[in-house]
């Protein structure tokens, strides 16, 4: 559908047109008259003229527009100077055209100043730190409760699901990944925590619901959604979110993923061998997305791994995790581990990593930190290709 532009009136019924827009053509060709004619005067002011215009051609459009008196003033005077687009040069008097010329080039080195400064503004915004908090938490799915469920010694969900949310806003989280999130629990977050925006929600079913991946929507917004097919128990595959996020204070953006990587129980068996397969691919992925345009990448999740999980994701010196531990010289984890993680790539720092217990709300703590998008690897405005699977 071709549409029209709201400033431009169309052919039928039209208000009248603006004086500046029926002249326009015939000013533009009048200063560009003008110019030629200046250099049988200058040679000098010729290249000024030039070097003018390439500092110019860095204003964007809408900045031109808001000059649009200056500019137009000048090309009226230098339309008023030398008449209509064929006028013989021999009628300008060189006085007239060095003003017309000069004024002309005011106007577009005030547009150009005006450009920088706020270039510089989006860059320092851009650049600086943004800290947030980050968390990652089994909620202990309402089925485990519910009747007939493994869990006869907790509330049902209605109830956990009010200390959930009591948790993360005491603890005032801006991002969590949520593993074991069930259908009726996302009816009870969306409904009692409205603060709060959800990846992919509903939208994949049942059975993505429960890796859903929300964030405070006064912090950040989504930009950009995709998931990340996940061998789980026995190699079914399940599609698990990752989204790229902006922060709306400061236009700093990341990746996050939130995963559940199979564990090995009596029904579900033994579940090591997808495990490492759910993990290589986790990590891949969430490697090139980082390599490819710089963005910082923070995962969470459930991973039924310690030690196994800490090296896989930091052997290759991309990430690091909120818990602790080095890679460098080998595989050293930190003292104190859960199956359930936060990892960061470069441009990320963590500080004042907490697992804080939730009561009977699971049977999960919820692991959290600080989470510093650094200056380092600082990217906010790719154009990264994700595939919804």
């Amino acid at each position: 559908m071709k549409h029209e532009d709201p400033e431009t009136p169309s052919s039928a019924g039209s208000p009248r047109r603006s004086r500046v827009e029926l002249w326009a053509p015939f000013l533009v060709v009048a200063v560009v008259a003008a110019v030629v004619w200046a250099s049988f005067w200058s040679d000098s002011a010729v290249d000024d003229v030039a070097s003018d215009r390439s500092t110019a051609s860095q204003a964007t459009a809408a900045d031109v527009a808001d000059d649009t008196d200056d500019t137009d003033g000048s090309r009226e005077d230098a339309g008023e100077r030398t008449g209509s687009a064929g006028a013989e040069p021999e009628n300008v008097e060189p006085e007239q055209l060095e003003e017309s010329v000069r004024r002309f080039r005011a106007a577009q080195r005030r547009l150009a100043a005006r450009v920088s400064r706020q270039v510089k503004e989006v860059q320092r915004r851009t650049t600086e730190p943004f800290e947030f908090q980050v968390a990652s938490y089994n909620v202990l799915g309402d089925s485990h409760t519910g009747p007939g469920g493994n869990k006869p010694g907790f509330p049902d969900g209605g109830p956990r699901m009010d200390m959930s949310i009591a948790a993360l806003r005491n603890n005032g989280i801006d991002v969590v990944g949520f593993q074991e999130f069930e259908q009726s629990q996302h009816g009870m977050f969306t409904s009692r925590a409205g603060e709060y925006s959800l990846y992919p929600g509903m939208s994949l079913g049942n059975k993505s619901v429960r890796f859903n991946i929300a964030w405070r929507s006064d912090v950040f917004q989504l930009v950009e959604a995709h998931t990340l097919s996940i061998p789980y128990a026995g190699g079914s595959r399940i599609a698990m979110p990752v989204v790229l996020l902006e922060s709306i204070s400061t236009g700093r953006r990341a990746w996050f993923a939130n995963f559940h990587n199979p564990a090995d129980t009596p029904n579900l068996g033994n579940n090591a061998r997808w495990r490492a397969e759910a993990a290589a691919i986790e990590v891949a992925h969430l490697t090139q997305l980082h390599q490819t345009d710089g963005v910082p990448v923070i995962a969470t999740g459930d991973y039924n791994e310690r030690e196994e999980i800490f090296c896989r994701f930091t052997a290759g010196g991309v990430f690091t995790a909120a818990a602790g531990g080095s890679s460098a010289g080998g595989c050293a984890p930190p003292p104190s581990m859960q199956v359930d993680w936060i990892f960061g790539s470069t441009g990320v720092s963590f500080a004042g990593y907490s697992v804080t217990g939730t009561g009977q709300a699971s049977d999960h703590s919820m692991v959290h930190a600080t989470a510093t998008l650094t200056g380092d690897d600082a990217a906010t405005t790719g154009d990264p290709e994700g595939d919804l699977e």
